[in-house]
């Protein structure tokens, strides 16, 4: 067909407007809220996955309402009954969530964030899931000759155009309460949008169309039908599309900070693949996606912790092409088994079940039958095997004869990867007393120097990052490691704080963010009054059970759950001014360190709570990261003199924990243990960030240096 008449024009921009519209409201705004919400719940990457799991439930339940509407009702119908839907939830705008579902201290928030979302965003989000199955079924009354597929495909470049334009646009010139209000009206735009093409709908005629539609679209549907019912391998496909882009964005943030482009890289290649496998079916050949597949998947298993700012990208790139093919080569084959448009809402709904049955299986399923990440290495196998298994299809229908070789070598590699990671696995020096996994990551308990008495440890590790240690000799159960000794710059602060240099016996108030191994209780004195924060209840349960700092300090401790700068905001709102003489920072010593613990927000708070001559001591310490910037940038920003103290790297201390100290109190950094203790900056220069609660910049501190 050369051109489409009018009438058809029309229809074709009005339905791929709304179309794309849906597709961009329904993607951005998972990013949007998942931001918003992050710093409630910690700025555990796992909030980005329960929410992922929120967002595919509720496209599941659009989907279904879809098709249960086009069941019974004419397409009028259907038309009258969205349009009144479309309008009530212009009832319920604008989305902002409540502060009231800030969370308290618990164990699981995972309900708590579904719960959120479903309050603040559910009803539209589920309006919006309905269009594209809707109107694509609309389309055979009204578009004779339109092929679904390509409007699906617009729908999901406006998903990708969301994506896309958030961290680069919206994130950078927006408040988040901003955000959701744009996006309120953007919603209403798109309402009125709806109600064109739904009228459009309804002055059709009907039959007329319908007879044309499928006239026009008889030999697609003839050679799909011949493919009979391939509901199950719809939903097989999808489910591993999901559970690999969910998988990826779990294995990318366990290695950087928790920030929105880390979730939407991933997410905006896996809805890139639905738009080539619907839009560009030509783009996609199984032989070469599956090789490459197999080759990227084998190194991808053999991927071991970056230590550098250059493994970390590296990593990133390589997590990020694996997905790709492997979600072009689910979405392609699931697209060639797509039925005719008569059936294209159930299509879209089994698609998004086994979607949803992703989320599922990584949020829900696999933090309670799996004790580390293994759902990333098992979907590998699984779409490996898939791959393997769609090839070995070709050979036997008589594909090139250069196939059967590469196939073999490529698959052989991709077995070398399992075998690497199963034995990564077993084969850890460190023997392994305790594993635990919730939903704020994995924590293990490891045995170190067992052979030797005077050394022998036992080891708290987070994502392969040391949390703290205690050695098991009873005589040396007060005895802190490396960074944390009374040699330390946190020992130099207990010694030498403006009360101790006026009385070496004073007590100290001391405020501790993160408990890890509990090992600042290590320096306690009598009459110390120590109180934790700790987001993890799974760590205080584990200390108890196998540290003693917090039985056996001198000091008088306790643990308040919760996240710590929520709850020291909880306390100021309260009017309970904690005042204390040194606030100690240890929640960053991770490989996803919480970036809303180091904005000019939280310094506000943590200065509220710091006596006048106090001292602010923070362990923000990362080789793939630069601080320096960030703190000098904040300590200009407060009126604070800030200096680094580096730890030493040495045959008892081979992970040392260094220390950026600010403090008002200029005799502290002038007493003469502490002076000459006083460290360059790491990169050598007086560049100065300040980071926001709006703006906190990834890029700004990545150290590209060795």
């Amino acid at each position: 067909m050369d051109r489409l008449p009018g009438q058809r024009v029309v229809v074709a921009a009005a339905f791929a407007s709304v179309m794309a519209l849906a597709g961009f409201l329904l993607f951005q705004v998972q990013p949007m809220l998942a931001k918003y919400i992050l710093p409630w719940f910690g700025g555990s990457a796992t909030t980005w996955i329960v929410c992922m799991l929120f967002f595919q439930v509720a496209l599941l339940a659009g989907y279904a309402l879809a098709y249960l509407v086009t069941l019974p009702f004419p397409v009028a119908t259907q038309a009258k009954i969205q349009i009144g839907l479309v309008l009530l939830v212009l009832l319920l705008l604008p989305i902002t969530p409540s502060e009231s579902w800030k969370p308290g201290a618990q164990d699981d928030p995972t309900w708590r964030i579904v719960a959120l979302l479903a309050a603040s965003v559910g009803l539209p989000y589920m309006a919006l899931a309905t269009t594209s199955p809707l109107l694509s079924r609309w389309l055979a009354s009204v578009g004779a000759g339109l092929d679904p597929a390509r409007f699906f495909a617009a729908s999901n470049f406006g998903s990708f155009l969301g994506l896309l334009s958030y961290p680069f646009v919206f994130e950078r010139a927006f408040s988040s309460s901003e955000q959701t209000i744009l996006w309120s009206w953007a919603f209403a735009i798109y309402a009125a949008l709806f109600v064109v093409c739904a009228l459009l709908t309804m002055r059709a005629a009907p039959a007329q169309a319908g007879a044309s539609a499928q006239e026009a679209l008889a030999p697609l549907r003839d050679a799909r039908a011949a493919q009979g019912d391939s509901t199950a391998l719809w939903i097989a496909f999808s489910a591993l599309g999901s559970i690999l882009l969910l998988a990826t964005t779990n294995a990318i943030t366990q290695w950087s900070a928790v920030v929105p482009f880390l979730w939407i890289a991933p997410l905006s290649l896996y809805l890139l693949t639905f738009v080539i496998a619907f839009g560009g079916q030509g783009v996609y050949r199984r032989a070469p996606f599956a090789l490459a597949f197999l080759a990227l998947g084998g190194v991808t298993l053999m991927m071991t912790r970056p230590e550098t700012s250059g493994d970390l990208l590296a990593q990133l790139a390589l997590q990020c092409a694996t997905l790709f093919v492997g979600c072009m080569i689910c979405h392609a084959e699931m697209v060639r088994l797509q039925p005719a448009p008569a059936r294209l809402p159930k299509f879209y709904l089994a698609i998004s079940f086994g979607g949803a049955l992703g989320g599922i299986a990584v949020a829900l399923a696999a933090p309670l039958v799996f004790r580390d990440y293994f759902e990333h290495q098992l979907v590998l196998a699984a779409i490996g095997a898939a791959a393997g298994w769609l090839v070995l299809r070709d050979i036997r229908a008589g594909a090139r004869a250069w196939l059967a070789p590469a196939a073999g070598a490529a698959g052989l590699f991709f077995v070398f990867g399992i075998a690497v990671a199963v034995y990564d696995e077993a084969r850890t020096e460190q023997v392994l007393v305790e594993r635990v996994r919730n939903f704020y990551g994995v924590l293990r308990v490891v045995k170190e120097d067992e052979r030797d008495p005077e050394h022998y440890s036992l080891v708290m590790q987070q994502a392969g990052v040391d949390q703290g240690s205690q050695f098991q000799k009873v005589e040396k159960h007060l005895e802190p490691s490396c960074g944390f000794d009374e040699d330390s710059a946190l020992g130099l602060v207990f010694d030498h704080h403006a009360r101790r240099r006026a009385d070496p016996k004073a007590p100290l108030r001391i405020g501790v963010v993160g408990l890890g191994a509990g090992m600042v209780a290590g320096l306690g004195r009598e009459g110390d009054v120590m109180r934790y924060y700790e987001l993890n209840p799974a760590v205080l349960d584990v200390v108890n059970r196998r540290f003693f700092f917090l039985k056996e300090t001198r000091a008088r401790a306790d643990v308040l759950l919760g996240d710590g700068r929520l709850v020291l905001e909880r306390q100021l709102a309260a009017g309970e001014k904690q005042n204390f003489d040194v606030l100690v920072m240890n929640a960053f010593r991770g490989a996803s360190p919480p970036m809303h613990l180091m904005t000019q927000e939280a310094f506000e708070v943590y200065l509220a709570h710091l006596a006048p001559d106090g001292v602010l001591a923070i362990n923000f310490e990362l080789d793939t990261f630069e601080m320096a910037p960030l703190h000098r940038g904040m300590a200009r920003r407060f009126g604070l003199d800030v200096r680094w103290f580096e730890t030493p790297e040495s045959e008892e201390c081979e992970q040392p924990i260094s220390w950026a100290l600010y403090s008002r109190d200029k005799g502290f950094f002038e007493t003469p243990d502490v002076k000459r203790e006083v460290s360059e900056w790491r990169d050598k220069g007086r560049a100065e960030i300040v980071w926001t609660d709006k703006s906190s910049n990834l890029m700004s501190i990545l150290n590209w240096g060795d």
